[in-house]
């Protein structure tokens, strides 16, 4: 049950954390991997991730094989969201002349409220019902 637990929570972490094109490769893994023990019976999976993920470089002669494995390239691309669309080219614009202040905002003296706005701020009077 350990073992199972374990196993699930692995694979949660690796597809949460893990691009999609790096866990598509993994089949490319098993066959190269399975390339390198008909060469060599007595080759193990981690002698095999050693040989080939190590930094002294792995010589066998097929180094455009070894290049489709997961990991073995680092991808300088841009990814761009599908939500987000891409930047576009800074268009510059003529500058706005800012209004006077007493365009934005005028005077409280100036403003008169009507009858209807000054009801709203009268406290409630005794005896009268909010539901009529």
């Amino acid at each position: 049950m350990k073992k199972l637990l374990a196993l699930i929570l692995f694979v949660v972490y690796t597809i949460s954390s893990t691009e999609l094109r790096e866990i598509v490769k993994l089949p490319v893994l098993v066959q190269h991997f399975n390339e390198h023990r008909q060469l060599n019976k007595d080759i193990t999976f981690s002698q095999f991730l050693i040989d080939h993920y190590n930094n002294i470089p792995h010589t066998d002669n097929d180094e455009e094989r070894d290049n489709q494995l997961p990991f073995k390239q680092a991808d300088t691309n841009l990814m761009f969201s599908p939500v987000i669309p891409a930047p576009s080219p800074l268009a510059l614009k003529k500058p706005v002349m800012p209004l006077a202040a007493d365009a934005l905002f005028p005077r409280y003296a100036d403003f008169i409220p009507t009858e209807g706005v000054s009801k709203i701020w009268q406290p409630p009077r005794p005896g009268t019902s909010l539901f009529v």
